[in-house]
């Protein structure tokens, strides 16, 4: 049986006013019509357990936080969603999964329903259970708030989005872990906190148009596509923070100026790899360029992050919080890297020395920091708080990560250091976040 989080419930919500703001029906009696009938229903349910439901069974106990994770990035690549709008999907996501949990589990220990087996034993769970109270049920929490988000930011995956849902919800049900009330609970949970998330990003600013103009001059960025065409997202700076005030944001100095001996020093730099360029450097140029079409550089590392989730076998709710505390970093590393893309326009190496050779198609938009290094400092700091153990190996995959913009030879040295060095310190707002929660840190 896996280990209770008996604090669950008292956890700092995002976006909820607080961990008790929502409290559901008390679940049925026990004798009552509807008790019967959600036991009844369980009995019948796993006398029918063929390889296919066994199959469903497994999947979504897999991890319904992981899996709602895994269906977000798979809309991300099919969206070709960029890399700063992915930041905001993922984070948007995983806070409403965070705050649904939290809830989720104020409510089970008001209520400490019993699970189904320990309720009446002729119902033989099909996974292994946990000692948490049963209502409501974190799996239809996860379900209704995910699918409920994602359908607002995809709207013409809203029906197969209903049906992941009602899947990850019939799951329970097929395994006897959950009664039909549990999930009914859950699910209410889930689409309530969805609205507070979803009324938040409708008022983040991330889709307010911008009526500036491309400022010109020696060492000013043009664009790099043929025809031209405007910058990405020249507003994204704007978009509402998560970890701090919009006038607080963690902002990198100014680069080396163009023509100076520092700023020809990088240029030389990145001329002499794409000249030069090694099969290992051209190979995790390609491993991290995450561009169109992928789940971007944030969904990259969500992937690592729920790897790590799924190897130290993490609860629902751990996970969420492992998830919500990693994408609100990247997202505001990434409000912090567009705002300073926007404040000095750098231009890109191949339009500062045109003979260079990229290892890819340079992003349409101002050099200085690189996103890549901005998104990367901010995951593997807060993944390196929670995995302790796994700091050497995440912050060597940052680094990584970052050099990798320099072997494409897209991005010059201080583009990488200085969006490593501000990733870094957003994740330490999300850490000191994450110390305060109110959470007692596992040892992992």
């Amino acid at each position: 049986m896996l280990a209770a989080e008996p604090t669950g419930g008292s956890w700092q919500t995002f976006v909820l006013s607080s961990s008790d703001a929502l409290r559901s029906l008390p679940p049925p009696s026990q004798g009552s019509p509807q008790f019967t009938q959600d036991v009844n229903e369980l009995k019948a349910l796993q006398l029918n357990r063929t390889a296919t439901v066994n199959e469903s069974i497994d999947y979504w106990n897999n991890g319904s936080v992981v899996q709602w994770n895994a269906i977000a990035r798979s809309l991300v690549i099919k969206d070709n969603t960029s890399a700063p709008m992915a930041s905001r999907v993922y984070a948007l996501l995983s806070v409403a999964q965070y705050d649904a949990l939290v809830s989720a589990w104020n409510n089970k220990y008001t209520y400490n329903r019993s699970s189904p087996h320990d309720i009446d034993q002729s119902i033989q769970p099909a996974v292994q259970t946990t000692s948490d109270p049963a209502y409501p049920s974190d799996h239809g929490a996860v379900a209704g708030a995910s699918a409920a988000v994602l359908s607002y930011l995809y709207p013409n995956e809203t029906a197969w989005l209903t049906k992941q849902a009602a899947a990850d919800d019939e799951s329970r049900l097929q395994a006897g872990v959950n009664f039909r009330s549990d999930i009914t609970a859950g699910n209410a949970i889930g689409l309530t906190v969805a609205q507070d998330v979803i009324n938040r990003a409708k008022s983040d600013g991330s889709n307010i148009k911008w009526n500036g103009t491309v400022p010109t001059g020696p060492g000013k960025w043009v664009s790099t596509t043929s025809p031209p065409t405007p910058p990405l997202l020249p507003n994204w700076g704007n978009v509402t923070p998560w970890l701090s005030n919009s006038s607080d944001l963690i902002m990198p100095p100014a680069p080396p100026a163009f023509g100076s001996a520092q700023f020809e020093a990088g240029l030389n730099e990145v001329k002499q790899i794409a000249n030069n360029r090694t099969a290992d450097q051209l190979q995790i140029a390609q491993y991290w360029d995450d561009g169109a079409g992928t789940s971007t550089p944030t969904g990259h590392w969500n992937a690592i992050a729920c790897g790590l989730i799924q190897n130290y076998s993490l609860d629902e709710l751990r996970s969420a919080r492992t998830l919500a505390l990693m994408n609100t970093a990247t997202e505001d590393a990434g409000i912090c890297c567009w705002k300073a893309k926007y404040e000095y326009w750098e231009l890109r190496p191949i339009t500062a020395d045109p003979t260079i050779k990229t290892a890819f198609a340079t992003p349409n938009f101002p050099s200085y920091t690189s996103g890549h290094s901005d998104f990367s400092g901010a995951a593997a700091g807060v993944l390196s708080y929670i995995f302790p153990k796994e700091q050497s190996q995440l912050q060597g995959q940052a680094q990584q990560a970052s050099l990798s913009r320099l072997y494409a030879s897209i991005h010059y040295r201080f583009d990488c250091d200085q969006g490593l060095k501000v990733g870094s310190e957003v994740a330490q707002r999300a850490i000191q976040r994450g110390e305060q929660d109110g959470s007692p840190q596992q040892a992992l």
